[in-house]
């Protein structure tokens, strides 16, 4: 007599969780990087040059950061996060120039900075006096020069 075979069903359950998982979080990067972005807007005029708005923000002695950074470089991503997570803290106290390097409208400003490295992140004080920062840095660090600018120290 024959053996009766049973054919298992392929259970699809798990593999449909993975996929929707991954969806969702590819999807909460993507909505995190919009807001991010959003985040990254300075208090100048929408459509001023990032050259115009330093000139501005300096000329009103107010305290700037001058965030320098392309779209693409990884590290440039982090500092992204970094300053769109930290900047809505000193929005009202501290002007941000975001620079994208790669956009041919600012190739005279890098040039006048003498920009070499990305990201950079200039720190002008109230008498216009900067200090650079190159290279990634903490949460911490960047609220703390933040709030030393605005402490004028």
């Amino acid at each position: 007599m024959p053996k009766k075979r049973y054919h298992k069903k392929a259970n699809y359950l798990p593999r449909l969780l993975i996929l929707v998982g991954v969806v969702a979080l590819i999807a909460a990067v993507l909505l995190l990087k919009g807001v991010n972005n959003d985040q990254l807007q300075t208090t100048a005029v929408s459509g001023d040059l990032p050259a115009t708005q330093l000139q501005n923000a300096l000329a009103e002695n107010r305290p700037t950061l001058a965030f320098f950074h392309s779209n693409n470089c990884q590290q440039c991503i982090v500092m992204m996060e970094t300053v769109g997570l930290v900047y809505p803290e000193f929005a009202n106290s501290v002007v941000l120039v975001d620079i994208n390097v790669y956009d041919e409208q600012n190739a005279p400003l890098l040039k006048q900075v003498g920009l070499q490295y990305i990201p950079t992140l200039i720190f002008y004080d109230r008498a216009g006096q900067g200090q650079t920062s190159v290279g990634v840095i903490e949460a911490e660090q960047l609220r703390q020069a933040l709030a030393s600018l605005v402490e004028g120290n």
